[in-house]
């Protein structure tokens, strides 16, 4: 009856979508709309559903709709691109959706990943607004520049990371990328082209996007290890894939720290390990850090990179600069190239260079060029230093008083106060995931991630107190 993202925008009131029949034939005067003067459009958690006649279903998330004989065009029908398979829509921007459309006033969301302040806000830093003072008042152009990206960025994000003195890479090379998926999107499609196995190990469980950026690269995915309801990982069984099961000349797609989805980072003696195996095993590292400064503090954070950078023949690291600078809008990431052998890194840049410019040609300078003024300037780099430390901290707290407030009501969440970063899992059912969204309007992603920046003084003991009216008893057990 209607075709999704193509015609005329609709209005949301409330769960419901409303079209006036009169705008159906301001809009299509050549066109007879249907009897009826309204559309009636519900949602539910996958889908709108239009009730006219027949029944069809639409992707919660189109709001456009087209007379039902535009499908019957016959120059239409004779289109190459007719047989265009369907693609599920993703689950976690599914369940923001939904979130984003509910107006209770006391609606908890836990879905996206971005850090809130006790408010409930995600506000720009002040050292952030300082920057972009200080380039309003001195950028004196708006033209292009280099693929690599802010030279200042690129010189002070390698500095920053890769401190001389702590890490021993013959060479490293950075350049800019469009955030941090941008950055693993580059490293994949390099490797792809270069590698001969095109083979990348990626653990269970990941980072929801890790397993279609490689895949979207070319890339075979194969995964390693293995984890229980929380997310805890068997290090035995990673170890022995890594040992082997791993080829030399594989990739392993690895997060040193603050772990998306569970929080639950490998111990020193477990990272050490790892890394160990992984170049004893000539493996080609890729290291995601996104979440920097938010676990364990920064310089904690990105030591395991440098150990990895210190011993490996080559590794690359995606770098975001969305959550420890807030300018997640704003798409700022680094892709960092280094290893032992000499030259290889420069060897790769062009190579880079040349992928970035057949896919976007440039980054946007703005957040570059923010995070570089930044980090050259010692009084805004304090700044921010301080600002992210009181992220830090909060998260902490929240991990801490969300654990004894579970433990309170018998239930062990240990690994919710001992994670790091702005993730855990919790083991709920699809049925209790619904409840929450009915009855609490709580939002939580079908795999049981929360994003714990979305708790606060003022809503943690409702979310405590709605995981304990769960009806589902093997919920969220020990």
């Amino acid at each position: 009856m209607f075709l999704s993202k193509i015609g005329t925008p609709c209005k949301f009131l409330s769960s419901t979508m409303e079209y006036e029949h009169e705008t159906l034939r301001k809009h299509h005067p050549m066109q007879e709309p249907c009897n009826s003067h309204i559309f009636h459009i519900q949602f539910s958690p996958c889908y709108f559903t239009v009730r006219k006649k027949r029944e069809i279903e639409i992707p919660f998330y189109n709001a456009w709709i087209q007379p039902y004989s535009w499908l019957h065009d016959e120059s239409r029908n004779m289109s190459p691109l007719k047989s265009l398979p369907a693609i599920l829509p993703d689950p976690l921007l599914q369940v923001a959706q939904l979130a984003r459309l509910d107006r209770r006033p006391e609606k908890i969301d836990l879905t996206i990943g971005v850090y809130r302040d006790q408010h409930g806000q995600t506000p720009v830093l002040e050292s952030v607004k300082s920057a972009e003072k200080h380039l309003l008042e001195t950028e004196r152009t708006k033209s292009y520049l280099s693929t690599d990206g802010v030279e200042q960025f690129c010189e002070e994000i390698t500095g920053f990371l890769l401190p001389r003195g702590e890490v021993t890479c013959s060479d490293i090379v950075t350049i800019q990328a469009v955030g941090g998926t941008g950055a693993l999107s580059l490293a994949a499609e390099f490797l792809c082209r270069f590698t001969k196995n095109r083979t990348v190990w990626v653990p269970v469980p990941a980072w929801s996007n890790h397993v279609p950026v490689m895949e979207r690269s070319g890339l075979t995915v194969r995964r390693l290890g293995r984890s229980d309801s929380l997310g805890r990982r068997d290090f035995p069984a990673f170890m022995r894939v890594i040992r082997h099961q791993a080829r030399p000349g594989d990739i392993i797609l690895l997060q040193p720290g603050c772990h998306n989805p569970t929080g639950d980072d490998w111990t020193d003696e477990e990272w050490s390990a790892i890394a160990d195996a992984c170049i004893a095993s000539r493996l080609i590292p890729i290291l995601d850090v996104a979440y920097h400064g938010l676990g364990r503090g920064l310089h904690d954070d990105i030591s395991r990179v440098h150990r990895v950078f210190s011993q490996a023949e080559i590794a690359f690291l995606s770098y975001s600069c969305s959550k420890n600078f807030s300018l997640y809008r704003e798409r700022v990431g680094a892709l960092i190239v280094g290893g032992l052998k000499r030259g290889l890194a420069m060897a790769i840049h062009p190579h880079l260079s040349a992928i970035a410019r057949a896919a976007y040609s440039m980054p946007p300078s703005h957040g570059g060029s923010i995070v570089g003024h930044i980090l050259a300037n010692e009084a805004l780099r304090r700044i921010w230093i301080d600002e992210l430390a009181d992220m830090q901290n909060r998260l902490g707290k929240i991990r801490s008083t969300f654990a004894c407030h579970q433990a309170l009501a018998g239930r062990d969440l240990r690994h919710v106060a001992d994670g790091h970063g702005m993730f855990t899992l919790l083991p709920l059912s699809e049925q209790n995931l619904i409840h929450l969204r009915k009855k609490h309007a709580i939002y939580i992603p079908s795999s049981g991630r929360i994003n714990l920046a979305g708790l606060n003084a003022g809503n943690l003991s409702r979310f405590a107190y709605a995981l304990s009216q769960l009806n589902n008893q093997s919920a969220v057990s020990a």
